[in-house]
């Protein structure tokens, strides 16, 4: 018998997000998981490409977090704010 997804479970898919005021360029999160972070050609910063990169990508987000020094990469449960949501909570 498949298992049955609890309502709304596809509203939990994580949302990633990039502190520029806490970014110091140091690329990790692009080595981690560069289908989902890129660095920017403006700035030495790290960008969100695809700020909604889907189950198959949870595990290179959550290295890209983990291996911030600069504790930049924020990981959102959900697609806005609400009390499920880590939101303030860095995820590294």
């Amino acid at each position: 018998m498949p298992a049955r997804r609890a309502p709304g479970a596809e509203s939990r898919l994580v949302r990633v997000e990039v502190d520029l005021t806490r970014c110091a360029g140091y690329g990790n999160c692009v080595d981690a998981a560069p289908e989902v972070f890129r660095m920017s050609d403006a700035a030495e910063v790290a960008e969100v490409t695809r700020p909604e990169p889907g189950p198959e990508l949870a595990d290179a987000v959550r290295e890209a977090a983990r291996v911030c020094p600069a504790h930049a990469v924020f990981l959102h449960k959900g697609r806005s704010p609400g009390p499920d949501t880590d939101a303030g909570e860095p995820a590294g």
